[in-house]
Protein backbone atom coordinates (compact mmCIF):
# COMPACT_ATOMS: atom_id res chain seq x y z
CA UNK A 1 0.00 0.00 0.00
CA UNK A 2 2.89 2.05 1.00
CA UNK A 3 4.23 1.57 -2.51
CA UNK A 4 1.38 2.40 -4.61
CA UNK A 5 1.62 6.04 -2.66
CA UNK A 6 4.59 6.86 -3.09
CA UNK A 7 4.20 5.74 -6.92
CA UNK A 8 0.88 8.24 -7.34
CA UNK A 9 2.86 10.76 -5.79
CA UNK A 10 5.74 10.72 -7.83
CA UNK A 11 3.56 10.66 -10.75
CA UNK A 12 1.11 13.55 -9.48
CA UNK A 13 4.50 15.48 -8.85
CA UNK A 14 5.73 14.62 -12.60
CA UNK A 15 2.76 15.78 -13.93
CA UNK A 16 2.27 19.00 -12.04
CA UNK A 17 5.50 20.42 -13.20
CA UNK A 18 4.97 18.96 -16.77
CA UNK A 19 3.27 21.84 -18.12
CA UNK A 20 5.89 24.59 -16.63
CA UNK A 21 8.79 22.33 -18.38
CA UNK A 22 6.70 22.33 -21.72
CA UNK A 23 6.02 25.91 -21.98
CA UNK A 24 9.57 26.81 -21.24
CA UNK A 25 10.99 24.03 -24.07
CA UNK A 26 8.02 25.36 -26.18
CA UNK A 27 9.04 28.93 -25.77
CA UNK A 28 12.20 28.28 -27.19
CA UNK A 29 11.04 26.29 -29.67
CA UNK A 30 8.52 28.98 -30.56
CA UNK A 31 11.00 31.80 -30.54
CA UNK A 32 13.43 29.53 -33.00
CA UNK A 33 10.95 29.12 -35.54
CA UNK A 34 8.89 32.40 -35.47
CA UNK A 35 11.48 35.23 -34.09
CA UNK A 36 15.10 34.32 -34.00
CA UNK A 37 15.59 34.68 -37.72
CA UNK A 38 14.72 38.53 -37.01
CA UNK A 39 16.27 39.25 -33.33
CA UNK A 40 19.10 36.90 -33.34
CA UNK A 41 19.54 33.82 -31.17
CA UNK A 42 19.75 35.79 -27.64
CA UNK A 43 17.72 38.67 -28.94
CA UNK A 44 20.39 40.99 -29.51
CA UNK A 45 18.76 41.83 -32.52
CA UNK A 46 19.29 41.09 -35.89
CA UNK A 47 17.52 42.19 -39.27
CA UNK A 48 15.06 43.13 -36.14
CA UNK A 49 15.66 45.44 -32.94
CA UNK A 50 17.21 44.57 -29.68
CA UNK A 51 13.72 42.87 -27.62
CA UNK A 52 13.37 45.28 -25.04
CA UNK A 53 10.24 45.80 -22.28
CA UNK A 54 8.26 43.44 -19.80
CA UNK A 55 7.69 39.59 -20.74
CA UNK A 56 4.15 41.47 -20.32
CA UNK A 57 5.00 44.03 -23.58
CA UNK A 58 6.70 41.13 -25.66
CA UNK A 59 3.58 39.14 -25.47
CA UNK A 60 1.09 42.16 -26.10
CA UNK A 61 3.32 42.29 -29.33
CA UNK A 62 3.00 38.89 -30.56
CA UNK A 63 -0.56 38.63 -29.95
CA UNK A 64 -1.89 42.00 -30.83
CA UNK A 65 0.84 43.71 -32.65
CA UNK A 66 0.41 47.40 -32.73
CA UNK A 67 4.22 48.65 -33.45
CA UNK A 68 4.69 51.06 -36.43
CA UNK A 69 6.72 48.72 -38.56
CA UNK A 70 5.89 45.78 -40.25
CA UNK A 71 6.24 43.03 -39.05
CA UNK A 72 4.81 43.58 -35.91
CA UNK A 73 1.47 46.44 -37.11
CA UNK A 74 -0.11 43.14 -36.77
CA UNK A 75 -0.25 40.00 -34.56
CA UNK A 76 2.21 37.53 -35.44
CA UNK A 77 0.18 34.66 -37.02
CA UNK A 78 -0.22 31.31 -35.89
CA UNK A 79 0.87 32.03 -32.37
CA UNK A 80 -1.64 31.91 -29.48
CA UNK A 81 -1.96 33.75 -26.37
CA UNK A 82 -0.38 30.88 -24.38
CA UNK A 83 2.60 30.39 -26.94
CA UNK A 84 3.60 33.95 -27.13
CA UNK A 85 3.42 33.99 -23.30
CA UNK A 86 6.15 31.26 -23.46
CA UNK A 87 7.95 32.85 -26.09
CA UNK A 88 8.04 36.35 -23.79
CA UNK A 89 8.88 34.37 -21.07
CA UNK A 90 11.73 32.67 -23.33
CA UNK A 91 13.26 35.88 -24.48
CA UNK A 92 13.16 37.60 -20.77
CA UNK A 93 15.08 34.39 -19.65
CA UNK A 94 17.87 35.23 -21.88
CA UNK A 95 18.74 39.09 -20.43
Amino acid sequence: MKLITASALVLAAAVAFTPAMAMAEDGAALYGAKCKMCHGDAGQGKMGPKLVGTTKDVAKVITVGGLTKAPHIKPVAGVTADQATAIAAFVKGLK
